[in-house]
């Protein structure tokens, strides 16, 4: 077993005594513009002057020579907080006859002057493949292979040089005005809601340090570098109207916070930055659409995060949870976060409500209006919600030809698609696993976020539902319809259900425990 190390810090602000957070808000491009609404110094990585920039000009950064990281795929099969707990794991998984390497991810971020944060914990991966194929061949041959997940871990970093002007700088540069001005930046066509039915490209406003790097791709990636409670107070607004109810805000910042502090240097493991600014980690449009309440929102909860059996909490949000939310280990990998526990989002029989996790209930659940705060039939929407009330329940129609095109560009050629059927459901009623049954064979697919790419043109709403088969008069399949309930994977926090009970004057702090109920709350600064 072979052990790969790997130290990095979030930036640490010694005049506000707050971390700066590193967000990435465009990656991989041949080329980046930007716009300056002051002037700038430009400085290489080292700090060494290289070009005074002047107010009011656009510029274009490009690439000079690069070359992408060397990249080797691993199987991630565990994670584990402690020492012990991963030499377990590691002889478990060695005794499967695996080649396996223990790799230590995370932070310990600096949260004052003399404390820190450690998120930090072990991934046991599985190593020696010649291809990410070979990898995903692999996983699929595991038991519960959707537990598991194929990452590509850099053995030896990207290099290569950024051109801006005449300059030519090794590795990457940075930005920082040379006053202080709200929104010095401007960033040129910022991709937003990456591979989903929103998927477009606009304009956004930044503030504080913007740093470009060669990434591990051997292309560009810009870097806002911004203090954590104004990041904050665009997150809130970013994944919400900016009009929703100040108790509704505060909640949400509080759970971006956590999630900040709890992912840092893990979902974006060899990239140079804590977090990316899309809906893979959360989003964040730039400063520029910062509101009031947003401002206000982050002084009233400055410095709380959800603290859990002596950790941050990973604390998941998704946008309309359909009623019934779903557990951590349903949708992820297989831990029991107790924090990130199944819940009946009403405000009443919490305790009453049984799982939705067979077809004999499924059908009337969806089919069912129940008093949840996100059923728009149930409990009155404000206006700012009013284009969410088509995702609490839904309907798809694919004929076998058409589903099994988008089968073939999604995961694999396999045909026209004659039936769905359901293998595994977790206690929202959300598939697991699902078998995709074709003329000469059958498929599995799994777990949620597999089963809404594999099944959409972008990705489904989510994983909670039932298919209708119709077929004609020979017995063959015409049309697959689905109907289903809600919008994301549904755990932790239902971003209109908390809404909604902050329109109806719940507290943040009632609406954080309604979630997060074994969560704690606490202020680290």
């Amino acid at each position: 077993m072979k052990q790969i190390k790997k130290g990095k810090t979030m930036e640490f602000d010694y005049k506000t005594g707050r971390p700066l957070v590193r967000i990435g808000s465009l990656q991989s491009e041949k080329s980046i513009r930007f716009t300056s609404h002051a002037a700038f110094n430009m400085v290489d990585l080292s700090g060494t002057l290289i070009m005074a920039g002047k107010e009011g000009e656009t510029y274009e950064v490009t690439i000079g020579k690069s070359r992408p990281a060397e990249i080797k795929p691993m199987i991630r099969l565990a994670i584990a907080y402690h020492n012990e707990e991963a030499g377990q794991q590691v002889k478990k998984w060695e005794k499967v006859g695996l080649n396996i390497q223990l790799l230590r991810v995370g932070e310990n971020t600096q949260i004052s002057k003399n404390e820190t944060i450690d998120n930090r914990e072990y991934w046991v991966l599985a190593s020696g493949f010649s291809s990410p194929e070979e990898a995903e061949n692999q996983r699929r041959e595991l038991a519960d292979f959707g537990s598991y997940r194929v990452f590509m871990i850099p053995e030896k970093p990207a290099e290569g040089s950024l051109i801006l002007q005449r300059h030519e700088i090794q590795s990457g540069f940075r930005l920082i005005p040379s006053e202080d001005m709200p929104l010095p930046f401007t960033l040129h066509d910022v991709r937003v809601g990456i591979g989903f039915h929103w998927d477009h490209r606009e304009d956004q406003q930044m503030e504080n340090i913007l740093e470009f790097q060669i990434d591990k791709k051997g292309l560009i990636t810009v870097i806002n570098v911004l203090d954590i409670e104004h990041y904050l107070a665009s997150v809130n607004s970013s994944e919400m109207a900016a009009d929703c109810s100040l108790e509704f805000l505060k909640a949400q910042t509080t759970v971006a916070r956590c999630t900040v502090f709890a992912t840092a240097g893990k979902h974006h493991y060899g990239d140079p930055f804590d977090l990316c600014a899309d809906d893979h980690c959360q989003c964040f449009h730039g400063s520029g659409a910062i509101k009031s309440t947003s401002i206000q929102a982050a002084k009233e909860t400055e410095g709380e995060i959800l603290w859990f059996d002596q950790r941050i909490c990973d604390t998941r949000y998704a946008k309309v949870c359909g009623g019934v939310g779903e557990t951590h280990r349903n949708v992820w990998d297989d831990r029991h976060l107790p924090y990130l526990d199944q819940f009946y989002d009403g405000p009443d029989q919490r305790d009453l409500y049984e799982p939705i996790n067979s077809e004999d209930k499924i059908r009337p659940f969806i089919a069912s209006s129940p008093d949840v705060f996100c059923n728009p039939a149930r409990h009155k929407m404000p206006s700012y919600l009013d284009y969410t009330e088509q995702y609490f329940r839904w309907q798809v129609i694919y004929s076998p030809e058409e589903l099994g095109k988008i089968v073939a560009k999604k995961y694999d050629d396999i045909g026209p698609i004659l039936d769905i059927l359901p293998l595994k459901r977790g206690y929202s009623g959300r598939l697991i696993y699902v078998k995709l049954v074709v003329e000469n064979g059958e498929a599995t697919i799994g777990k949620e976020l597999e089963i809404r790419r594999v099944l959409s043109e972008s990705h489904l709403y989510s994983s909670c539902f039932y298919v209708d088969k119709e077929t004609d008069a020979g017995g063959k399949t015409i049309q697959l319809t689905l109907h289903g309930a809600g919008w994301g994977h549904g755990v932790g926090l239902c971003q209109v259900g908390a809404a909604v009970m902050g329109e109806e004057g719940y507290t943040d702090q009632q609406i954080l425990k309604h979630y997060y109920a074994a969560a704690e709350l606490k202020k680290i600064y």
